[in-house]
Order: structure tokens, then C-alpha cells, then sequence
């Protein structure tokens, strides 16, 4: 079987150092310090312009598609529980019937992608909050220049940034709303170093530093001018205070890159509602395995399933028969019997692994899209076909034209 990747060759002991200083000093606006060395790869991932290319068309098919099926899902309320969506967001959401889709300008996403022996396939749709931006971007551009006659996907961080300058314009006060947790969470740090780069303003708030008075976002020291939400939808309603968490996902007059309403596509149980749909999803149905209720399984198939977490992030609570570990595995089955609109099972494929110097080694590529363009690659590597929060991250190149060129002074964040 032909890949359409290969591992690239290692670093050198002495590059390798290099470029371990080299992401200090270049990313030491962002959030990175020596304990965060490493879970990069020594080696790139190697791709040929011509397979590069046909990720990021698919990619923005598949974004088409989602944003279609999205305006949909909206005002589709009768279809909001079988999503799984809580019931305080569900009533939420039932503003967008009067007051209509909340706009999202600077729109992101990333889509998981896996080679298998029938092709391309895809895990899900990263619609909400997504992490890969540093990586994607200056760690990817930063380890080009050892690898001649390759180019870099674009960077992510600088391409959202683009589209947010589009959005708001010089001197914008764009105010990065962030879970405590993520307080040094190096994505977010690259993507303000971007904007102000652009000659925006870049602060970062926690949630419930931003009030909406007249459904306009507000905060001490001024009015934001756009907000970027790095606070995932289904953890809003902690906020307790319904007026300051409902704007977000409808009514809201200050625009926000992504709107809370896009829960609704990010939501791993919006395949069973395919069905219902008018939107037309050829894309998503050729690529996505196939996805049911847990409670819809016939007995004794379990195996041929993968079981995922409504809202699972990272792999996190992932079921998979002689993957998972046994105990966690009766666990997450348990919990999906028990509970079956918090889960979904989706068909099991094989993943094919790629020969490395360090043993087979399986991988997830998550394609950007920011405005519906492919925007830079997250890759990630696993010994095993479940790549999950342990994963080691690695840089994609491109052999040949379609990607960006090198910069062997060094990239910055």
C-alpha cells in the first residue's frame, strides 16, 4: 500500500539542540519554557504537494458543508436533544429563532484526518476550541529550514490573525476570552502576538470578566471590538448567571470568533440527525464513518464501535476494544449504556501506521480552515490507532510546490 506520508529523516543530536533553542528564543512571547521541551517529533511528517493539496480541498468542502448544516441546526430546535446539547443551552439557543444566527466572523475550524486502507477518513470536526496553533505554525516554519527543497502548509496562527484584522480592522480592541487553565496555554499566546503584529490590540480575559449589558460585550477598561472565545460552549453555563453566558450563543451584538452556536456541528452525535437534514452533506458522508446510538447497538458488537464522549476533547474517555485500557473500556461502556445521549458510537476503522525510526507510528492530521481557506496542519503520532492527549506532536513539510517557503533566519510566533 502506498502512504501518503513517510517520516522524515531526524534531526541531528546537534540540530536538534539548535532548534530546541531556537523555539525558546523565537516563541519566548508565547508562553514557552524549558519544561515544555518536548513532545515535538525529531522528524517531520513528509507529504507531496499534490496529497497536501488534496486535504485542504476536502477541508473546505467539508467546511461548506459543516456551516451549511450549522445555519440549519440552529433554528432546528426539535433537534437539539437528540444532540446531546444541555438543556439551559438548549433554551438559550431558542433566542436564535427571533433574533436569528449569530454572526462569526474570523470562523475557525480543524478536521482530523486519518489514512486508512480505503483513504482518507475523518474523526470529527474541531468547530468549538481547538488547540494546534503554535504547533502548526512557528514550530513547523522553525524546523523547515533544516529540511532543504521542502515547504511549510501556512501557519495557522498568522492566517486567523489575517482573518481578524479583515474582521475589526487597525487599532481593534480584540479580547481573547480564555479558560483559567489556559492562562499559558502557548496557542493562545502566538495568535495575540499575531494580532498585535497587525497593529491590534490583544488582551486575555477569563469569562466572567466580560459582562453584556444590552447584549453588547463589556469589561474593565472598554468595549471589546471583537472577541475570540477559547472557552468551550458547553462550559459557559458555569457562569451561573444566565444573562451573561446566553449572548454568547444568540442575541449577542459584539462579534465573536467562534460563536457558541457552533456547538451544534461540534457536537459528536450530529450524524444521527443527518437524516433530517436539508442541507446537503455529500462530503461529510464519504468521510466520516458511520455514527449511531450506543443504545442502538446489537449485542455483541461492541468491537466494531468506537465509543466517544459527546463532548470529548483530545481522545479523552475514547472506548476502543483492545485499545483502551480493559477496565476503562467496561468503564466507558458502562457510563454509555447508562447515559447514551451523552455518547455515540461511531464504526471502527483500521488506521495505517507509518514506518518510523522509533517503531510504527499512527497519526492525526487536523487540517485548519479559517473563512472556509486551508490554513496550516496540526499533526500528532501515537503508537497506538488511538491518538489521544499523550501523542507526540509533529511538524508537516511538503515536498514540492503548495506549501509556503522556508524562512531559514527562523519564523517568529
Amino acid at each position: 500500500m502506498k502512504l501518503p506520508w513517510s517520516a522524515g529523516k531526524p534531526l541531528s543530536t546537534k540540530a536538534w539542540k539548535e532548534y530546541r533553542k531556537r523555539v525558546l528564543l523565537d516563541c519566548r512571547d508565547c508562553g514557552i519554557e524549558p519544561r515544555d521541551y518536548f513532545n515535538l517529533a525529531r522528524f517531520p511528517l513528509v507529504m507531496e504537494s499534490r496529497e497536501w493539496q488534496t486535504l485542504a480541498t476536502l477541508s473546505e468542502k467539508l467546511t461548506r458543508e459543516a456551516l451549511a448544516a450549522e445555519r440549519e441546526l440552529v433554528l432546528r430546535t426539535e433537534l437539539h436533544e437528540s444532540l446531546g446539547i444541555p438543556a439551559g443551552i438548549r433554551k438559550a439557543l431558542q433566542g436564535c429563532l427571533r433574533r436569528g444566527i449569530p454572526a462569526g466572523p474570523a470562523r475557525v475550524m480543524r478536521f482530523d484526518f486519518h489514512f486508512t486502507p480505503a483513504g482518507w477518513r475523518i474523526t470529527e470536526v474541531n468547530a468549538d476550541v481547538m488547540g494546534g496553533f503554535i504547533e502548526g505554525g512557528s514550530f513547523t516554519e522553525l524546523m523547515a529550514p533544516y529540511y532543504p527543497h521542502f515547504s511549510t502548509p501556512p501557519n495557522p496562527a498568522a492566517a486567523y490573525a489575517d482573518a481578524v484584522f479583515k474582521a475589526a480592522a487597525q487599532n481593534a480592541n480584540i479580547v481573547i476570552v480564555r479558560n483559567t487553565l489556559l492562562a499559558r496555554y502557548r496557542g493562545i499566546k502566538s495568535i495575540a502576538r499575531e494580532l498585535r503584529r497587525r497593529g491590534m490590540r490583544a488582551a486575555m480575559r477569563q469569562p466572567g470578566q466580560i459582562s453584556w449589558r444590552s447584549n453588547i460585550a463589556r469589561m474593565a477598561g472598554g468595549r471589546p471590538d471583537l472577541l475570540i472565545r477559547f472557552y468551550n460552549a458547553d462550559w459557559l453555563p458555569r457562569l451561573h448567571r444566565r444573562s451573561q453566558w446566553a449572548p454568547w450563543f444568540c442575541g449577542g451584538k459584539t462579534p465573536v470568533s467562534n460563536p457558541a452556536s457552533s456547538m451544534v456541528i461540534q457536537s459528536k452525535r450530529w450524524p444521527l440527525v443527518w437524516g433530517e437534514l436539508r442541507a446537503p452533506i455529500p462530503t461529510w458522508r464519504s468521510l466520516l464513518p458511520e455514527s449511531q446510538c450506543p443504545s442502538e447497538l446489537a449485542p455483541g458488537s461492541g468491537p466494531r464501535w468506537v465509543i466517544k464522549p459527546v463532548w470529548g476533547r483530545a481522545g479523552a474517555a475514547v472506548g476502543i476494544a483492545g485499545v483502551t485500557e480493559e477496565k476503562a473500556y467496561e468503564r466507558i461502556l458502562r457510563h454509555a449504556r447508562r447515559e447514551p445521549t451523552g455518547w455515540v458510537a461511531q464504526r471502527r476503522f483500521e488506521s495505517v501506521a507509518v514506518p518510523t525510526e522509533a517503531g510504527p507510528r499512527h497519526i492525526c492530521l487536523g487540517v485548519f480552515t479559517i473563512d472556509g481557506r486551508a490554513a496550516g496542519a496540526y499533526g500528532r503520532m501515537a503508537p497506538k490507532p488511538l491518538v489521544d492527549g499523550y501523542a507526540e506532536e509533529i511538524a508537516l513539510l511538503i515536498r514540492g510546490g503548495g506549501g509556503q517557503k522556508s524562512n531559514p533566519s527562523g519564523s517568529k510566533c
